[in-house]
């Protein structure tokens, strides 16, 4: 029997999406029942008493996060035997350096930090990432295999990372089936759910509906959203308003809002970690708008369309390929072309259906049993490496 050890993030680490990845995939995995395969799980807690050394609080907090990433988790690792370490977001790439070469794997989400530092992405980025994402794309050089999540993700490791093509496989994230075209609360129709979402928001029950899902990232792109909502205001009248799951907006985003004078128009549900009513949010939606400047994968493009919403999104990195000819793509700098992009959606009905459709049809190709199947792949391909240099 091989045993694959999955490296969990840190608990506390701020990456809802990261939290979600490990748990799809270890169930996926399990849901296999591969007869040749154990998958085992290292969660490594940060400690209280080093919290409490730096005062408790957000700096302790943050220490203790620190050393049990650096100096805790790397002691847990030496105690677990397995087959293959996989090490499930390049975010702790630095477990590599404590785990054994040939038989470490490692999913790599996005390099848009090393994007940003070398001005293919143009975006801020914090100094001390700067300087630590090198780094760790050192840690991912030492790892036998690569998991991309998207072609394109495996062509920037490739030509901006310097990873070898030889090590890299693509394995595409799956959709969990809480997000589909129908409730699945008993009784519930897709009409009424929508009537209840825009009560809750306070919307009004005729209203056109652009949906964003957005984390505190300036690669989301917000602006564009915002100028192609005053232009739509204008000349759509005021029955267009955009619902925003997520993260707040920076300052300068707010000021955008008020200079733009759409603020009347915006309603916030902040974070939503009830499937359940992130799935009616996107039903409740005529549009789904993701004009990302960079996307690994870009996975709320995948539950949109699970959802049958059409979605518009810009036409770089991963999304066309994750929309496919499903979705309609615009450059993300040109916030005249979002704004007609979505007003073709929005005012004409025909269009929306046909979208919804396709969008369905294209949403079906991932799912998280293939997910994990193309990692079980991953994993036999590392463990007979790893018989070749020992036969």
């Amino acid at each position: 029997m091989k045993r694959a050890v999955l490296l969990l993030n840190i608990p506390g680490f701020p990456s809802e999406s990261m939290r979600r990845y490990a748990a799809e995939l270890a169930a996926a995995l399990r849901g296999l029942k591969d007869e040749n395969w154990e998958i085992d799980e290292i969660v490594c807690e940060p400690s209280a008493t080093v919290s409490a050394a730096f005062g408790g609080g957000k700096t302790g907090g943050k220490m203790a996060s620190r050393h049990a990433r650096l100096l805790k988790y790397p002691g847990l690792i030496r105690s677990h035997a397995g087959s293959v370490f996989h090490i499930l977001d390049h975010s702790h790439a630095n477990l590599a350096l404590s785990t054994p070469p040939d038989a470490t794997v490692l999913t790599c989400h996005d390099i848009i930090p090393l994007l940003a530092a070398k001005g293919l992405v143009s975006m801020p980025h914090p100094a001390l990432t700067r300087l630590t994402f090198p780094l760790r794309v050192m840690c991912m050089k030492r790892c036998r295999k690569i998991i991309a999540i998207s072609e394109s993700t495996k062509k920037t490791l490739i030509e901006v990372a310097g990873i070898p093509a030889e090590k890299i496989e693509v394995v595409y994230y799956g959709c969990n089936p809480a997000f589909g075209p129908e409730p699945t609360a008993p009784g519930q129709t897709r009409s009424g759910e929508r009537v209840e979402v825009l009560s809750r928001y306070g919307i009004p029950e005729g209203a056109k509906v652009i949906l964003h899902v957005a984390t505190a990232t300036r690669y989301k792109n917000t602006p564009a959203i915002l100028e192609a909502l005053r232009i739509l205001k204008e000349t759509a009248g005021n029955n267009t308003w955009l619902l925003r799951v997520g993260a707040d907006f920076f300052e300068d985003e707010a000021l955008l809002v008020e200079r733009l004078g759409v603020g009347d128009r915006i309603r916030h549900a902040g974070r939503v970690f009830d499937d359940r009513l992130l799935a009616a949010c996107y039903r409740a939606a005529d549009v789904f708008v993701f004009p990302s400047l960079w996307e690994g994968f870009g996975w709320p493009v995948l539950e949109a369309m699970a959802c049958g919403t059409p979605v518009v999104v810009s036409n770089v990195a991963s999304l066309p390929e994750v929309a496919g000819s499903a979705g309609l793509s615009v450059p993300p700098r040109d916030y005249r072309a979002l704004a007609g992009a979505l007003d073709s959606v929005l005012s004409n009905p025909q269009e929306r259906l046909r979208l919804s459709a396709a969008a369905i049809e294209q949403a079906g190709r991932f799912s998280w049993e293939a997910c994990a199947r193309g990692t079980l792949a991953v994993y036999e391909q590392t463990a007979a490496k790893q018989n070749d240099r020992t036969a």
